[in-house]
């Protein structure tokens, strides 16, 4: 049977999304705390770094989404490439916070770029026969695996290189495959704005009125809400499991376990995403955090507790990376999607970015269980502004004023 052509970008940007996460996000939490002993910098202030850098690249996303509507994806993605990589094999070279701060900022800057929300928009761009839905459920089921080959893989690295080498390694891997997929797998025919998206599935009605600013208002909060864990889980996860009295390497292969149940939730909803609205999605995705955190935080001593916490989570953490792309395409249409993308990105970055230092202080002070009770609170708020957002398939909502 022969493969569509059409799903080839989307297969393309999967595996760049691979390199991308594996590398700009979650080498960190492997490497940054060796680097921080060897830089006398204690583990509150190097993710206090990597914070300021997500911060920055919080504060770029919005330009990388115009730049995406307005040119198209390609090159957008070509040029992040290009300092993506660089910046990667810079990090080998740091001597100081101040050299750790720059290059940071650049891999985070860069990272925006690249990463899946102008993946989103560029092949949201592209005059495909495959929907625009379908593309993302595509290209995060190939995204989920990241944690799973590159928490282990750079650990690997790190214990025979070192640190230094095992950047210059990534940088130069990110380089040889996602530089030449952007370029290749991009070069196509574009539907012009007024058609990006058309095809997102059902023709779901949009959120009209004062019950489209509330739904942006409440929808950006619980985004926050349930992103704001992310950065913890990235970068953290391997020292708060430590922390739960399992060895280094349980606690990569918990979290190593996370990415192939992020593609368990995100095939899953491949099954469904023809006729769920991604309202329901979400409610799914939410709950099934929520699930695994609080199992982590019931039965995460013990070896197949943790296992378990983790598979349930990821599940979760997968779905909700779809809904990220899905649910703003759903209730507020196809205009603008790339720029939307954008600013919806630079808030939760901009509020997402301390995240890394608040939990690093949380897993200093008072020890990794706190620090994963909180990430579980995080999840209980994004839920409960999840219940704001109106469902426009259930008809308008009328202002009593």
């Amino acid at each position: 049977m022969k493969l569509n052509r059409d799903y080839f970008p989307a297969i393309g940007l999967g595996v760049t999304q691979i390199m991308g996460y594996g590398t700009l996000m979650y080498a960190y939490a492997v490497l940054l705390p060796h680097m921080a002993k060897d830089l006398d910098l204690s583990l509150s202030q190097v993710f206090g770094v990597l914070s300021v850098g997500l911060l920055f690249g919080g504060l770029v996303s919005p330009l990388s989404g115009y730049l995406t509507d307005r040119f198209g994806g390609r090159w957008v993605m070509v040029g992040g490439s290009v300092f993506a990589g660089l910046s990667l094999v810079a990090m080998s070279q740091v001597n100081t916070w101040q050299q750790l701060l720059i290059t940071i900022l650049v891999a985070e800057g860069a990272g925006m770029f690249v990463l899946y929300n102008v993946a989103f928009a560029s092949v949201a761009r592209l005059n495909l026969s495959v929907s625009t839905q379908r593309s993302i459920s595509i290209i995060t089921l190939f995204g989920g695996v990241a944690s799973t080959i590159f928490w282990p893989l750079t650990l690997v690295l790190f214990n025979i290189h070192g640190w230094q080498l095992t950047w210059m390694i990534l940088g130069a891997a990110y380089l040889i495959v996602c530089l030449p997929i952007h370029a290749i797998v991009l070069n196509g025919p574009e539907r012009d704005n007024a058609g990006v998206g058309k095809a997102l599935a059902p023709n779901w009605p949009e959120l009209q009125g004062e019950a489209r600013k509330r739904g942006m208002l409440w929808m950006v909060l619980s985004f926050i809400f349930s992103g704001y864990l992310m950065g913890a889980i990235m970068t953290l996860w391997v020292t708060n499991v430590q922390d739960l009295g399992h060895t280094a390497a349980m606690a990569a292969v918990a979290g190593a376990v996370i990415g192939p149940f992020k593609t368990v939730g995100r095939f899953f909803e491949m099954l469904i995403n023809q006729n769920m609205h991604p309202l329901k999605t979400y409610l799914l995705a939410l709950s099934l955090q929520f699930g695994g955190l609080v199992l982590l935080l019931s039965f995460g001593f013990s070896t197949l507790g943790i296992l378990i916490a983790a598979a349930i989570y990821g599940m979760g953490d997968g779905i909700k990376t779809i809904v990220r792309g899905t649910l703003p395409l759903a209730l507020f249409g196809h205009k603008g999607f790339g720029t939307r993308l954008g600013w919806i990105g630079s808030i939760s970055m901009a509020v997402n970015a301390t995240a890394p230092f608040v939990f690093a202080w949380f897993t200093q002070m008072y020890g990794g269980w706190w620090s994963f009770a909180i990430m579980a609170l995080c999840v209980a708020i994004a839920f409960l502004t999840y219940l704001k957002i109106h469902d426009p398939t259930k008809g308008i909502i009328h202002d009593p004023a």
